[in-house]
């Protein structure tokens, strides 16, 4: 595009952000036209015989998409050298993966067969739809896949918050039964939940560029993306609670738990558990009575966490067991706060946007 065709495009952009009025006419005898905005039409590009998109919104609203003139999303390589990080590496290959491209290149200056190997395991291990299509000594190609039609987005957050759920009952019962090859099953399962968060939030960022995915992976407007974004970082951090709870196990090393701290930690993950799936309930019944319920709920587990604390100074425990068993009690505490933020996200969504 040259630099005049560059500046007549943006002038038309600014000219149609301001709007204006076309009056609806009858042809044919039926059917209902309305012209485009010349303006308009010049700044996104459109020329005669081009397709657009037309999507009807759910506030009675019609947005009109340019249909061909999506740009190609260019490849991303990540150059490696000897001294580079392998969880740096790592970290910006989710990056661009989470951000929505499509193809990420692993460019290795020097041959490293070792760590290719190593990030090829964790890709396929941390991530979902992603495959390897070319791999030379100094090359790893990976190609995303588009997942949304075998697992849409609300099919996946089921998915993450099941194992989750799972992921919090396991962990109480490896600490209350001194289970540690349980808990150790419980904080691999962590990774899991990850791989889900990844991939819903890939599908959020490329649906907030696309306007046409919003409603494909089963969303009504762009705010429910940064809705459901921070539904899931809350999944996401109960997880990681789930997690810890199953670690402060394996720092116990097999010291007994007295019985009536037992039965404090057993009545505080109940309570925290209720709070997790009153949430999630209102999560996909919409239900702003489910969710005000839950929020509720909060106050009893911040009574008996205290309860349970106390319960805990009180006990013979060395000072070690004792540091592990609050942080677990803590740790389902922050389980309950984190399943009511998620119920204060699900009434705003029902109040919704004024504009």
């Amino acid at each position: 595009m040259s630099q005049e065709e560059e500046i007549i495009k943006q002038e038309g952009q600014q000219k149609a952000r301001a709007g204006e009025t076309r009056r609806v006419q009858l042809t044919g005898g039926s059917t209902l036209v309305v012209s485009l905005p010349s303006d308009w039409a010049r700044g996104v590009g459109l020329k005669a015989k081009d397709e657009v998109y037309m999507v009807p919104q759910t506030d009675m609203s019609l947005l009109v998409i340019p249909g061909t003139r999506a740009e190609k999303i260019p490849e991303r390589v990540i150059e490696i050298s000897q001294k580079e990080d392998e969880d740096e590496i790592l970290r910006q290959f989710i990056a661009y993966y989470v951000s929505g491209f499509d193809v990420i290149r692993l460019k290795f200056k020097t041959p490293l067969p070792e760590l290719r190997s190593k990030l090829k395991a964790h890709i396929r291990h941390k991530l979902i739809g992603v495959e390897i299509v070319e791999e030379t000594t100094d090359n790893i190609l990976a190609q995303c896949l588009h997942g949304n039609v075998d697992l849409p987005l609300k099919k996946a957050l089921s998915r993450m918050s099941i194992i989750t759920s799972s992921m919090q009952f396991d962990a109480v019962k490896s600490l209350t039964t001194s289970d540690p090859a349980l808990a150790n099953e419980i904080i691999g399962r962590d990774d899991e939940v990850d791989r889900f968060a990844h991939f819903i939030s890939r599908q959020l960022n490329l649906a907030v560029h696309n306007r046409v995915m919003i409603q494909e992976i089963g969303l009504a407007t762009a705010q429910d993306c940064m809705n459901y974004r921070m539904i899931v970082k809350s999944i996401e951090r109960i997880a990681d609670h789930a997690a810890q709870i199953a670690g402060s196990e394996t720092l116990l090393e097999k010291r007994k738990i007295p019985a009536p701290l037992n039965e404090h930690i057993v009545k505080l993950s109940k309570m925290s558990s209720e709070v997790y799936d009153n949430a999630l309930r209102a999560v996909h019944s919409m239900s702003g009575k489910m969710a005000n319920e839950a929020i509720f709920k909060l106050k009893g587990v911040l009574k008996e966490e205290e309860s349970a604390t106390e319960e805990l100074i009180s006990s013979r425990l060395d000072n070690n067991a004792v540091v592990s068993l609050r942080l677990a009690l803590e740790s389902l505490r922050r389980i309950a706060e984190y399943s009511t933020d998620i119920c204060e996200i699900v009434v705003n969504m029902i109040v919704g946007s004024p504009f």
